[in-house]
């Protein structure tokens, strides 16, 4: 079966992973739009934090010969060699806000605190804080900088803060320029003091060579990382510069104090001095929120995406809890206590299956296994009762080869699923999601109002990772400390962010998707490429690991097709139906089975019914009803019926004016907006007015198609039909025509709704014009469009919904007990896009028609085709069954009943 062209093939349920878009299209997103570029910012951001510390000479001129960071309103953290001079005078002076020179803040330094054990010979504990004389005021060109007071430094990169604006005397003079140099850990390389094996100190290169690039660091100069979070950046101490350089002292691995080693002295002197912060204010999330409003964005971050589907290239993603139900967290029964693993997550991949690794689903040594799989929400939890566990026969305890699992739900959920990328390896060249629970505040886009719903609750989002090659992935891993047995590059993949993230912000998910929006069908709909394993800050810093699914979708198919609901086996009684568009009517073509004939109408074939029902290969000639016969089958003395023709042309019959209502558009935008196919069916009344009820559909110059209850809403015939007035801007553009016949379906039954169709005959032929002509009748009997657009029509107005056709075992298993598909009937589901709010809509009557649009290159209007007519449903909720009359199943029948 070939079904990825965008056609569902009717009477069979979907297959694994090629079908996956067609089953679920009714929830793909379509609704990207070029972003707008972002207006920079009239002020620096960067720098907010950076403090100039200066003394004030007897001349009145101020030396600025020292750095430091502000850290609360009124503390600025420094080096404690940047408390006194060469003369031992100590620093009066702080100035903040230089890069923005209209904002600066300059502020008295009314105490120091030194730290008593500081040894000036040695650079040991270098460190000081100068309380200001009053609070600063927050904004965006001055707000405090973090803290990172970690005991450990993990991060690769640094940024050492430095001034470029020097005399001679290694002081500053007038307003510096402020600007930041990438330096890395030396990771063990000694500092020139020889205590920096003690845990204090920090050795960083800084790369500098030449004696004069020296002058631009004086003592206590921040190294700082910036972290992300809320698409922004906040910058985060880790060291101060300890001691100062002299042009004579070029020191190529410089040692700064690492700030993580004085906590507990940071946090007492500021309760000593009154100080409003508190040690949790210094929580780097906590610390993060505070200030996030303030911070610079990151506007690639914000580009690359519109809302939730990743168009570029670097980001950070937030979307509502209820969009991530197709992830859900693995649940074991109280018995299995510490042995259970309980941070592991699942990937739905159909609407009764969650993908895991197997290492989340072995039993315990005592026999227990999960019980069900949970939503988790903001509000509330929803749990999905097990209905079996199968591991990969693989799968050996303690190695990550074949580690995954297939597990079968008691019964359908009602989330939108993620389908399973089974083909190449192509999307390994792209960016791709990773999916991760993190601090709801650390997450979304704040802008730069204050965030005060910001909270703390775990949200589920995804973060954007890049594909790390495994050689390298390997290396970054070994630094870290951490291996993977049985990991291989056959089955794995590695990515990284190399951008470092807030703590809080993420935490990898294992047996959580790697995944990506893909354009299908007209939709992007995501696909899950991997699964987590492994991993810190969900591959934001280091390195994350997944196990691929490709390798194994054989196996996956195996398992999740055996036994799924309105999925039958294959076997030699399922046809083969191939679609090739490059055949046109009367092409010479074969059915790959040896046999050639002539592309003919599929009626005039008479083996075509024969090669269906033994399961025996059919090739379509093209998308309607043309089919590949033997020479041999072709039914003889088949006159062609100019009922048929004209059907059959329709296309080629209105060009002429889809052509014009094309150019016409161009130049009056609403002129041409009507709908020139759909008929309201008008019923006299007794005050002599028409009242208009239903609808139908134009499919000849005499004839219109309607359904059987719509002809029948009354139990007197209608008599008139009013052609093109619908959605029309200007009265006069329309026809009304009397009605000469009304043809029920000689088998309509009304309880049941078989047959269900009416054609409904006018008195003449119309003369077509641009405004109302015939549209085309879609006959493929095997297939119908995968996305289609359903028409209301209440009497006044009309309504456009998206509309999705089921395959026919999924129908039968979702329709209301007792109820039957029947034969020639069509289920469908209503447009729900994956992020929109659901809501219930009004519903469909008698008459409202479903049709499909085929899309072309051509400058001119797109053919539009009745694919069928509106039978029977409930409408309570969004994802409620309906049910139409497919009229390919009548097509003969309305080609015998015109007259």
């Amino acid at each position: 079966m070939v079904s990825c062209t965008g056609w569902l093939l009717l009477l069979s349920g979907a297959a694994f992973c090629n079908d996956c878009h067609l089953r679920y299209l009714r929830y793909g997103r379509d609704d990207l739009k070029p972003q707008t570029p972002l207006p920079p910012y009239e002020e620096n951001r960067e720098y907010s934090h950076v403090a100039a510390i200066g003394w004030t000479r007897s001349s009145g001129k101020i030396d600025w010969a020292c750095m430091g960071t502000l850290i609360w309103d009124n503390f600025v953290l420094t080096s404690a060699h940047c408390t006194m001079d060469e003369s031992n005078t100590a620093p009066d002076v702080v100035r903040l806000g230089e890069a923005n020179p209209a904002h600066m803040q300059q502020r008295k330094i009314s105490h120091i605190a030194r730290h008593p054990d500081f040894a000036p010979q040695t650079e040991r504990n270098d460190i000081a804080l100068l309380q200001l004389d009053k609070r600063i005021i927050v904004n965006q060109t001055v707000a405090p900088g973090c803290m990172w007071l970690a005991p450990e430094t993990i991060f690769p990169k640094l940024q050492s803060l430095v001034r470029s604006k020097v005399d001679a005397n290694n002081r500053i003079q007038g307003i510096p320029v402020i600007s930041s140099v990438e330096s890395a850990q030396t990771n063990g390389r000694k500092c020139v003091s020889s205590t920096s094996g003690d845990g204090e100190l920090l050795c960083i290169e800084t790369g500098e060579s030449e004696p004069t690039k020296c002058l631009d660091a004086p003592a206590g100069n921040p190294l700082q990382v910036r972290l992300l979070h809320n698409y922004k950046t906040s910058p985060f101490v880790v060291g101060i510069r300890a001691g100062s350089r002299s042009a004579t002292s070029c020191k190529p691995a410089g040692a700064y104090t690492r700030i993580g080693s004085y906590a507990t002295w940071i946090t007492q002197v500021l309760a000593e001095r009154n100080a409003t912060a508190k040690p949790v204010d210094f929580i780097p999330a906590v610390c993060a929120l505070r200030f996030a409003h303030l911070r610079p964005r990151v506007d690639e971050l914000l580009m690359e995406r519109f809302d939730e589907i990743q168009t570029l290239g670097l980001q950070v993603e937030w979307r509502h809890t209820e969009d991530f139900r197709y992830i859900v967290r693995i649940v074991w029964p109280a018995e299995a206590a510490q042995a259970a693993r309980n941070d592991c997550a699942g990937t739905l991949v159909d609407q009764s299956t969650v993908l895991t690794l197997a290492e989340c689903v072995a039993p315990t040594p005592e026999g227990h296994k999960p019980t069900e799989v949970l939503h988790t929400g903001r509000y509330e939890n929803a749990s999905l009762p097990i209905k079996s566990i199968t591991m990969h026969p693989g799968y050996v305890r303690g190695s990550q080869a074949n580690n995954i699992a297939v597990i079968k739900l008691a019964k359908p959920d009602g989330a939108v699923p993620a389908c399973v990328w089974p083909f190449d390896d192509s999307m390994l060249i792209m960016r791709i999601d990773l999916a991760g629970v993190g601090a709801s505040g650390l997450i979304g886009d704040i802008g730069d109002a204050i965030d005060d719903q910001g909270g703390v609750f775990p949200s589920h989002h995804l973060r954007a990772v890049d594909y790390l090659p495994w050689a390298n992935c390997t290396d970054e891993l070994t630094k870290f400390n951490r291996t993977l047995r049985g990991a291989s590059d056959e089955q794995h993949v590695c990515f990284r962010n190399e951008q470092w993230l807030v703590p809080g912000s993420c935490g990898l998910l294992p047996g959580g998707p790697l995944q990506r929006y893909i354009g299908r069908a007209g939709s992007a709909l995501k696909y899950v490429y991997a699964l987590s394993l492994a991993g810190r800050s969900c591959g934001h810093g280091i390195p994350a690991v997944a196990l691929l699914l490709r390798p194994h979708v054989p196996w996956l198919r195996s398992v999740i097709m055996e036994g799924a609901p309105g999925i039958r086996p294959q076997a030699t009684s399922d046809s083969v139906i191939v679609i090739n568009p490059d055949l046109q009517r009367s092409d010479e073509c074969s059915n790959g089975d040896g046999t050639v004939g002539i592309c003919v109408p599929h009626e005039m074939c008479l083996s075509t019914p024969e090669r269906l029902r033994k399961g025996e290969r059919v090739t379509l000639c093209s998308v309607g009803s043309v089919v590949c016969c033997p020479w041999g089958d072709i039914a003889r003395n088949a006159a062609v019926n100019p009922v048929r023709k004209e059907l059959e042309s329709c296309e080629t019959r209105s060009r002429e004016f889809r052509e014009q209502r094309l150019r016409g558009r161009e130049s009056n935008s609403t002129e041409f907006d009507n709908f020139p196919h759909l008929a309201e069916i008008g019923w006299p009344q007794s005050n002599g007015r028409i009242q208009f009820n239903c609808i139908g559909y134009l499919i000849t110059t005499n004839t219109i198609v309607t359904s059987a209850r719509c002809a029948e809403a009354k139990s007197w015939k209608p008599t008139v039909a009013r052609i093109g007035m619908l959605n029309s801007e200007n009265p006069s553009n329309y026809l009304l025509q009397p009605i000469r016949r009304v043809t029920v379906h000689e088998e309509y039954d009304d309880n049941t709704g078989a047959n269900n169709l009416a054609l409904v005959q006018l008195t003449a032929h119309i003369k077509p014009t641009v405004f109302f002509f015939p549209g085309c009748l879609f006959s493929n009997e095997t297939h119908v469009p995968a996305r289609q657009y359903g028409v209301h029509y209440d009497g006044a107005s009309l309504q456009l919904d998206r509309i999705f056709p089921m395959y026919d075992g999924d129908c039968r298993e979702r329709q209301p007990i007792g109820e039957t598909l029947l034969q020639g009937h069509m289920c469908f589901l209503r447009g729900r896009a994956e992020a929109e709010l659901v809501r219930t809509t009004r519903c469909y009557t008698p008459g409202d028609i479903m049709v499909w649009t085929r899309l072309t290159e051509e400058q001119i209007d797109d053919a539009e085709y009745l694919v069928a007519i509106y039978n029977h449903g409930v409408c309570r909720e969004v994802d409620d069954v309906l049910t139409a009359t497919r009229i390919s199943a009548y097509y003969e029948w309305i080609v015998n009943n015109i007259k």
